[in-house]
């Protein structure tokens, strides 16, 4: 159990800037590094599954996932040990750390999401929050899938989160009602022990054959593009590594399709920029086989018409849309006289800006 007197500092930034103090620290805890708990806005999460890959690699291939899979063009990342996998949590270092700089000048606190500062939880969940609700499944203590929504959760809402968890224990029809939980100070975010923490340019992250689906995958999701960098030799001999102990030769028969729809990816970021949430659209639709046939942008929303034999990949691809980090509240449009699917999603107010060339309206996708 947590003393008081070994608890430190720890203040919360909101997504707006704003600064509160939950706790001014214990007469021993003011000795630590203080603690920032991230709103959960802020953040973006994913779950990294390493059963495919040697248990001597697997924390290897997941720095690689955080560097590789940020949603963010300069991203700061955490990635801790979730039972045999590992969870991994990313904001946008520029933003936050402006933030940062202005309360703490040269203090450089302790980074975590406000999740890890709640209590474990056991199935489905909805954490309500300071600003807007968290959706949550949980298994075995370990925090399987998370979705952060500004509404509560309607039945909609609810059903696009639950749908897409792989394995997962039957969900409530109907969501849960939403709890306030108190702060766990027993919990991860203050722990004393070894959390990675790293902060990468992930503009161009790749270019390497990467040794599960999952990594390779990653760098089409975030919207990043494939732009070589000077980091890509360090990350394409980190990948050799990993591919080359990796005994499971079904993990390795994918790579050569890797391969082909990145170069794919790489003829969309000709057309239309991936740091926008419109070529991230067109991006994610990409690694599905996929040929968008006409791409709608609002201000806040947005809409992509696929041919209508992905009406069989729908759930697949909303979890592709919302764990991109651009996307959430995705609902698919069945329009069967015409054959077609839409995809009608809205866009985070983080995302980067819309491509200009393609907010005036529907093109034909090519």
């Amino acid at each position: 159990m947590q003393l008081d007197f070994l608890t430190p500092r720890v203040e919360r930034l909101s997504a707006d800037g704003a600064w509160t103090t939950l706790h001014p620290g214990g007469a021993i805890g003011r000795l630590r590094t203080p603690v920032v708990l991230l709103a959960r806005e802020l953040t973006v999460f994913s779950r990294f599954e390493t059963a495919a890959l040697p248990k001597n690699r697997r924390r290897q291939a997941a720095r690689l996932h955080a560097r590789t899979g940020a949603p963010y063009l300069n991203a700061a990342s955490l990635v801790i040990k979730s039972g045999a996998d590992f969870g991994l949590w990313w904001w946008d270092a520029e933003r936050v750390d402006a933030l940062v700089r202005q309360r703490w000048g040269g203090q450089i606190p302790a980074l975590r999401p406000e999740t890890l500062a709640q209590p474990a939880g056991r199935g489905w969940r909805i954490v309500r929050l300071t600003e807007g609700h968290e959706a949550q499944y949980w298994r075995d203590g370990q925090l399987q899938a998370s979705a952060w929504r500004r509404e509560r959760f309607d039945a909609a809402a609810w059903a696009a989160f639950t749908r897409v968890q792989r394995g997962a224990e039957d969900a409530p029809e109907t969501p849960p009602a939403p709890q306030a939980l108190p702060i766990d100070y027993d919990g991860p975010a203050f722990s004393l022990s070894t959390t990675e923490i790293t902060r990468e340019q992930a503009i161009g992250a790749a270019g390497a054959a990467l040794a599960t689906t999952a990594i390779c995958a990653a760098l089409l999701l975030a919207g990043q593009g494939a732009r070589l960098s000077s980091d890509a030799k360090e990350i394409e001999a980190e990948t050799a590594e990993i591919q080359a102990q990796t005994p499971r030769a079904g993990a390795l028969q994918g790579l050569e399709t890797n391969r082909r729809r990145l170069a794919a990816y790489r003829q969309v970021e000709e057309r239309t920029s991936p740091l926008s949430a419109a070529g991230a659209a067109i991006g994610i639709v990409a690694i599905q086989d996929l040929t968008p046939l006409a791409l709608d942008v609002q201000e806040d929303s947005l809409s992509i018409t696929l041919p209508y034999s992905a009406v069989g990949r729908a759930d697949s691809l909303i979890a592709d849309f919302e764990q991109s980090g651009y996307f959430y509240d995705v609902q698919p449009r069945t329009d069967a006289q015409n054959q077609r699917l839409v995809m009608e999603m809205k866009v985070r107010e983080a995302a980067p800006p819309l491509s200009a060339d393609l907010s005036a309206g529907p093109t034909a996708g090519g």
